[in-house]
């Protein structure tokens, strides 16, 4: 209705929603090629060089869910870790609607590891909750926080260690997926998250000097994550006490040689429930703490930058970049055919943009640690990364959605031990 009243509208539009693709496009390749600078840990005059201090894992866990891959990680960070002089101690905190048999096993492998803690976090109802409970047990003066499906690198303590013994408060380490052939979908996160981690995240590093809590793999400073805690309201509460850190003075750093690997969504259905809760904890991030990164004396410019491109500039992104194709409609309804406006400009957009995925994709695979997905699977993402890419910005869209009708309802992920 509007374009046929002022006409001018379509294509004024239309340009203005390409810049914002460009500039997305942009800044995927600026971080991208920051990455070929790997960021390696360089020991500076602030570092003590105080040896690796006790350490405390919490793995947070819903039982019965988390029943097929609970043992195996327990048993990695009791067997395979390297242990600091003081020790160490694992605490599963879980929280679970009735009494479950593997509690039993669970007892028996406590009494065989003196080091392990059950908590369990009877009236708890989240993640949150179970962190929080886990937190005032834990006696180390490192708390290293894992997802129950993740299986650490022996040598993690000895390498967060060396970030926070030189004035960082939280190391965040590096994911990966382990069971990308058990699925198409599984495949598809498994080169994602090489995106993810081994570019993405870094790039915040190494570009900005800041970086986030990714919800496990990262390790804390233990009086740092006793004053910052997780908010149960928040449904992702990693980048909730990652803004809150931030936002209290403490610094964040990604080390992408601390090593971790999950499992990943193996059906479009998990992976839709798994994203839209992502989507709408960021936007409830965004909405809540955007104006105060602003504010802070905590950030320089070139941080508040970057928090404004995760915050406020991705729902911007997500909203508008999602009208491009209704401008489109209008302007063939109006000219009564099918037709591209296409000039110079648009062509370039075109090839820049669609080029960016491959390329990030590419760069994901050089940098990728070993084992690497297969390559058949970066092809297929690299192929693919264009749809892909529209159809989390539709999970996002509805996310948004969601957030405003008031639905917070947290779909547990099913876990299988591949």
């Amino acid at each position: 209705m509007l374009g046929n009243r002022w006409p001018i509208i379509l294509p004024i539009s239309y340009h203005l929603i390409v810049a914002i693709f460009i500039f997305q496009s942009a800044l995927s390749y600026w971080y991208t090629i920051s990455v070929f600078n790997k960021k390696k840990f360089v020991s500076l005059p602030t570092a003590g060089h105080k040896p690796v201090p006790r350490a405390t894992f919490i793995v947070s866990a819903y039982l019965p869910n988390e029943i097929p891959v609970v043992e195996a990680t327990l048993l990695n960070l009791l067997r395979n870790v390297i242990r600091p002089a003081n020790g160490i101690e694992v605490i599963l905190a879980y929280n679970t609607p009735s009494l479950v048999p593997i509690e039993l096993k669970l007892r028996e492998l406590a009494y065989q590891y003196p080091e392990l803690i059950l908590a369990n976090a009877y009236g708890s109802r989240s993640k949150s909750e179970n962190l929080n409970y886990a937190i005032d047990l834990a006696s180390g003066k490192m708390i290293c926080l894992m997802d129950t499906d993740h299986l650490v690198s022996p040598d993690c303590l000895p390498l967060a260690w060396r970030w926070l013994d030189e004035g960082y408060d939280v190391c965040q380490g590096l994911c990966k997926i382990r069971n990308t052939d058990a699925s198409a979908v599984a495949g598809l996160v498994g080169v994602e998250f090489e995106v993810m981690y081994g570019v993405n995240h870094p790039s915040r590093s190494i570009l900005f000097d800041t970086s986030l809590f990714g919800g496990s793999n990262g390790f804390w400073k233990a009086d740092v994550i006793k004053k910052v805690r997780f908010d149960k309201d928040m449904l992702t509460e990693d980048i909730d006490s990652t803004l809150r850190g931030i936002l209290a003075g403490y610094r964040f750093v990604h080390d992408r040689e601390i090593v971790s690997t999950e499992l990943s969504p193996t059906t479009v259905g998990s992976l839709w429930f798994q994203r839209k809760r992502w989507s709408q904890g960021w936007f409830q991030c965004s909405v809540k703490y955007q104006w105060a990164t602003w504010q802070t004396k905590y950030l320089n410019l070139a941080q508040k930058f970057l928090w404004t491109t995760l915050l406020m500039w991705r729902v911007v992104y997500d909203v508008v970049s999602s009208l491009l194709f209704p401008v489109l409609l209008a302007f063939w309804w109006r000219a009564g055919k099918v037709l591209l406006p296409i000039d110079a400009y648009i062509i370039f957009a075109l090839v820049f943009t669609l080029f960016s995925g491959p390329f990030q994709t590419f760069v994901a695979f050089k940098n990728a640690s070993r084992p690497r997905v297969p390559v058949w699977d970066y092809f297929s993402y690299g192929f693919f990364v264009w749809a892909y890419t529209l159809f989390k910005t539709f999970v996002h869209l509805v996310a948004i959605r969601d957030e405003f009708a008031g639905e917070r309802s947290w779909v547990v992920s099913k876990r299988s031990d591949r």
